[in-house]
C-alpha cells in the first residue's frame, strides 16, 4: 500500500495513515466518537490497487465528516424533562400562608420549547406566571405575569435579540374577556444592559430547574445567569455544595407520604444587581429575598426546601408539600 498522510478536514488534530491503527480508528475502536465504517470501505482502504490509492484521500475525508455530523446532531437533542411534573411548596408564618405551584411541560405547538407555569399566593395576593424557554439553557423566550390583589394587571415580555418588548394590560370592560386580550395600557422596549459573552437571560422561577440541574453534577459546581424581573437585571451565580439534614414531609401524588430527616445537597444563590443599580430591589424566588439557598434530597434530587428572607417576617423557609411525578413517555 502506498505511503501518504491525510489531515482531517474537521480539524480534529489527527493525521490519518493507512495502517491497522487507522482501521481501528475507522471502526470506532480507537478514536472515541468515530462512526462505524461499512465493510466495502475497509476493503477499499486495504486494497493495493492504483484506483484505491487515489480514492483513499477522498474516503478519509468523508469518514472524518461522520463524527462531526454526529456531534452536530447530538447538540440539537433536547434534554430530558425533569422526573417531576408539578412541585408544590407551602409555608405558614403567623397570619400568612404562602403557596407556590410550579409545573414544567413541553409546548404543544413548538417541541423545541418548554413552558414553566407558576401559581403563587399569599393572603389575598396572587400571581400566575408562564415562561416559555429554551430547554437546554433556560433562556427565556416569552414570559407573562397576571397579578391579582388590590389591582389586576398583566405584564408580558418578549425576549428579542437586542431588547425586551414589555407590555402592560389592564382589565377590560367586558369581564368575560381573557387577560391576554385585555387592552394594552403601555408598551415599551427594555434594552439589555451590557452582558458578558453569550449570557443566558432567564426569569426568577427558572432558577429552581437550573439549580436542580447543577446539584445533579455534585458539589463545587457553578453556573452564571442573568435574571430579568420587570425593569431590572441581576447577575446570579449558582454554587452547589454539601447541604444539611432536612426534615421533610411531602406527599407524592398517587403514592406515599415521604417523611423523616434526609441528607441534602445545597445550591446557594449569589445575587448582584447589574449596573445601573435598581432604585428598588425586586428580586425574589418563591417570595424569598436575601441569601437564598435551595436544598435537594440526595436520593431523589427533589428540591425539598428553600431558605431566604421573607418581607415583614425575616429569615424563613418554604418546604415541599407535594410532588406529581411525570408519567413515562411524557
Amino acid at each position: 500500500m502506498g505511503n501518504f498522510t491525510v489531515f482531517c478536514p474537521t480539524a480534529c488534530g489527527i493525521m490519518h495513515t493507512p495502517c491497522h491503527r487507522f482501521i481501528a480508528t475507522a471502526t470506532g475502536m480507537y478514536r472515541p466518537g468515530a462512526g462505524r465504517v461499512p465493510v466495502f470501505l475497509l476493503q477499499l482502504l486495504w486494497s493495493d490497487s492504483m484506483a484505491t490509492r487515489y480514492t483513499i484521500p477522498l474516503l478519509l475525508w468523508l469518514l472524518c465528516l461522520v463524527p462531526a455530523g454526529i456531534s452536530h446532531a447530538a447538540g440539537n437533542v433536547l434534554p430530558e424533562l425533569p422526573d417531576w411534573q408539578v412541585l408544590e411548596f407551602e409555608e405558614k408564618a403567623f397570619w400568612a400562608t404562602a403557596r407556590s405551584r410550579l409545573e414544567i411541560v413541553p409546548v404543544p405547538d413548538d417541541p423545541a420549547l418548554w413552558e414553566l407555569d407558576v401559581l403563587s399566593s399569599v393572603v389575598a395576593n396572587s400571581e400566575q406566571i408562564k415562561v416559555r424557554f429554551d430547554p437546554a439553557t433556560g433562556r427565556a423566550v416569552t414570559r407573562s405575569r397576571l397579578s391579582r390583589g388590590k389591582e389586576q394587571r398583566v405584564k408580558s415580555y418578549e425576549y428579542q435579540a437586542t431588547f425586551i418588548l414589555r407590555k402592560r394590560r389592564n382589565p377590560a370592560a367586558d369581564p368575560a374577556l381573557p387577560p391576554d386580550q385585555w387592552p394594552v395600557a403601555s408598551s415599551r422596549k427594555v434594552r439589555y444592559p451590557p452582558l458578558e459573552g453569550d449570557a443566558v437571560v432567564t426569569s426568577p422561577y427558572m432558577l429552581v430547574l437550573l439549580a436542580q440541574r447543577l446539584q445533579a453534577q455534585g458539589e463545587d459546581h457553578t453556573l452564571n445567569v442573568v435574571v430579568h424581573t420587570d425593569l431590572n437585571f441581576y447577575q446570579v451565580r449558582l454554587t452547589s455544595g454539601n447541604g444539611i439534614p432536612i426534615d421533610v414531609n411531602y406527599q407524592v401524588s398517587g403514592g406515599e407520604t415521604v417523611r423523616g430527616r434526609h441528607e441534602t445537597l445545597a445550591v446557594a444563590l449569589q445575587v448582584t444587581p447589574v449596573a445601573p443599580a435598581p432604585e428598588e430591589d425586586d428580586f425574589s424566588l418563591l417570595g424569598l429575598q436575601g441569601d437564598i439557598i435551595l436544598f435537594f434530597d440526595r436520593d431523589s434530587g427533589l428540591p425539598v426546601q428553600v431558605r431566604g428572607v421573607a418581607p415583614r417576617i425575616g429569615n424563613t423557609e418554604i418546604n415541599l408539600k407535594s410532588v406529581t411525578m411525570r408519567e413515562a413517555g411524557q
